[in-house]
């Protein structure tokens, strides 16, 4: 009988790993490319909508213009209340000026203070 010659292999078990590997390498590449291309895309989408609210507070709270006169009344309108404030505080028995006492709120913040003070003890 005739003797066959077996047919030269074409793949061998090394370059099917070889070709195994290779495909798991670069999945796994596409996946950290995808998912960094995610992760950017998500943080511009949240930075453009956090943008587009904070231009929609400024469209919507945007203060009207007084006329220079009514706002010069309101200025003087709230310097006579702030030297009110003042003088009802330094007259106050309970009321010892500090260094803060000029700061901003802490005269109306002591007046609603003290005034609440002598509310509860019936004053």
């Amino acid at each position: 009988m005739a003797t066959r010659t077996p047919l030269p292999a074409k793949s061998t078990d090394s370059s099917l790993v070889t070709g195994l590997i290779f495909t798991v390498l670069v999945l796994v590449a596409a996946l950290i490319v995808g998912g960094y291309w995610m992760q950017k895309q998500r943080g511009e989408s949240a930075e453009r909508m956090q943008a587009n609210a904070y231009q929609n507070y400024l469209n919507n709270t945007r203060p009207t213009p007084m006329p220079p006169a009514a706002q010069a009344s309101a200025v003087r309108s709230q310097q006579a209340q702030a030297q009110e404030t003042r003088q009802y505080l330094l007259g106050h028995p309970a009321v010892t000026p500090g260094t803060g006492f000029d700061k901003p709120g802490v005269q109306t913040t002591g007046k609603a203070i003290v005034q609440a003070i002598d509310q509860a003890k019936g004053l």
